[in-house]
């Protein structure tokens, strides 16, 4: 029979890790976003070679399923980082290397090719006309780029953002397979203590209700006052 206690215990111990899964998406979430605005940069200006490999690159990731570059960079990172590090004569013990590096890497890079379309995105919805204007008072393509481009870019980007986020938080439930401890992972954890897995996984489902539920109202309060502003 379903046990309300345990539930209620459940959740507050799930909450316990709560912060700790917030912080890693924005993590993820602000490196993936920097990625992709430099990889939507190479293929807006069409930047020879770099177009190319780029466009592979995004179709590779794109094609394999999450899970699997999960565990494809779990067993390769430390290699790779052994390596790489090998050639500057730093001594490096590739079993050293933490999981929640590799759920760092694996997200950051596969979410960067969603995230390039979103910026890219963001810079066409900008009024070519506001750039021609800039041009004629002046600014050089650096100056139109950070004073019109990319403040009129981030507003169009931020509801796309946010939605985003709440992807990376739910999808960093595949962060368990590697030993890194989510709520989803801690929620599995409490379960296996008391052989009470539905109330764990009720009590999860309920604070992944609320935090995306709240980060929704907050974007739909962002987006209200942009239609007031135009």
């Amino acid at each position: 029979m379903f046990k309300f206690d345990i539930l209620v215990e459940d959740f507050f111990g799930i909450l316990t890790v709560v912060p700790k899964t917030l912080a890693l998406a924005l993590l993820i979430l602000v490196l993936s976003t920097s990625l992709g605005a430099i990889l939507a940069l190479i293929q807006q200006y069409k930047i020879p070679l770099l177009t190319q490999i780029i466009s592979i690159f995004q179709s590779f990731l794109r094609g394999t399923p999450l899970v699997v570059l999960l565990y494809l960079m779990y067993y390769a990172l430390p290699q790779i980082s052994h390596f790489v590090l090998s050639l500057v004569g730093i001594d490096f013990n590739p079993h050293k290397l933490e999981p929640v590096v590799t759920v760092i890497v694996t997200f950051s890079l596969t979410l960067s090719t969603f995230q390039s379309e979103i910026i890219r995105g963001s810079f066409l919805a900008v009024n070519y006309g506001q750039i021609e204007a800039a041009h004629s008072l002046g600014y050089n393509f650096f100056q139109t780029f950070w004073r019109i481009i990319v403040p009129q870019a981030i507003v169009e980007a931020i509801p796309d953002l946010m939605n985003s986020y709440m992807v990376i938080l739910k999808a960093l439930s595949l962060a368990f397979l590697v030993t890194v401890v989510d709520i989803f992972a801690q929620a599995k954890l409490l379960g296996a203590m008391t052989f009470r897995y539905l109330e764990a996984f009720v009590a999860a489902a309920i604070i992944y209700w609320i935090i995306c539920g709240s980060l929704t109202y907050l974007m739909n309060k962002y987006e209200a006052r942009l239609r007031r502003g135009h």
